[in-house]
């Protein structure tokens, strides 16, 4: 058997400092008008609709406003949140400052949060009303219409954060053991780009549809941070999940990429859903 080998050479150096977030909402300088985010409730319905100029407004505001409550580089936030806008404004806004945004899955119970918040000693929470959340000494708890309040203060500048600094945090499942929170450094988005045309094509005209939730590592960078680095549209559905809502939502919202693990097509095949 013959095999090719194929090398040209090191993929370009992370450049320093290295802020994920200004990497990441860069092209709203570049495209302010284009299309960042649309929330999805139900197929052919948008219940958001951002530009990249809007999106990178919302998140130096929302950092501005956590600067203004005292947090800043190496505190963590934790983020009980849903498929709203909060999460990823949230996210980018607590990276933004050098502070490190650890998503919390909604469907974790509440002892579940309780062990991880007791590991984590947040500075904060941001949390949706109705999802569990116990009692975390020392964390004052953000409400969606704290969020709000805070996209009101003066923006923030981004944070001159080394490649290796912590942009995020993620809990394993728990599944082998007690849930350990995985550091992943500012220069995981830089990295990411070697992946844009290697493996799925991607390019600023894409409109990005993910079945995964945001807490995710896999979403989080697929669904969110890769398409908005490169300037593309990413697509967040919000609505009942089953197995038949994949296809209906890409045919109505024009998804040209669609990202999700294995099982997710196993489904959507036994569910004769075609190509």
């Amino acid at each position: 058997m013959l095999v090719s080998l194929f090398d040209d050479g090191p993929f370009a150096p992370c450049p320093a400092p290295f802020n994920m977030a200004a990497h990441t909402l860069a092209q709203a300088a570049v495209r302010p008008e284009s299309t960042a985010l649309e929330i999805i409730a139900a197929p052919g319905s948008v219940a958001v609709r951002r530009s990249y100029a809007e999106i990178a407004a919302a998140v130096r505001a929302i950092a501005g406003g956590l600067a203004a409550r005292g947090l800043g580089r190496g505190d963590r936030v934790a983020l009980r949140l849903a498929g709203t806008e909060d999460f990823p404004l949230m996210f980018f806004a607590a990276n933004a400052i050098g502070a490190v945004p650890v998503p919390l899955s909604a469907q974790l119970t509440a002892p579940e949060v309780a062990a991880i918040l007791a590991d984590l000693r947040p500075a904060l929470i941001a949390a949706d009303l109705g999802l569990p959340l116990p009692p975390a000494p020392g964390a004052p708890v953000l409400d969606p219409a704290g969020i709000a309040g805070l996209r009101r203060h003066h923006p923030a500048d981004f944070a001159a954060t080394g490649p290796g600094d912590p942009a995020f945090i993620v809990y394993t499942t728990g599944t082998s053991g007690r849930p350990k929170g995985v550091v992943h450094a500012q220069r995981a988005a830089w990295a990411r780009r070697m992946m844009w045309d290697a493996w799925y094509g991607l390019t600023a005209s894409d409109r990005v549809l993910h079945a995964g939730a945001l807490n995710w590592t896999f979403t989080l960078g697929a669904g969110l941070t890769d398409p908005w680095a490169a300037g593309a549209t990413a697509l967040i559905y919000a609505g009942p999940r089953d197995r038949g809502v994949w296809p209906a939502l890409a045919a109505a919202h024009g998804a040209t990429i669609f990202a999700a693990s294995p099982g997710i097509y196993r489904q959507m095949l036994d569910a004769g859903a075609g190509g």
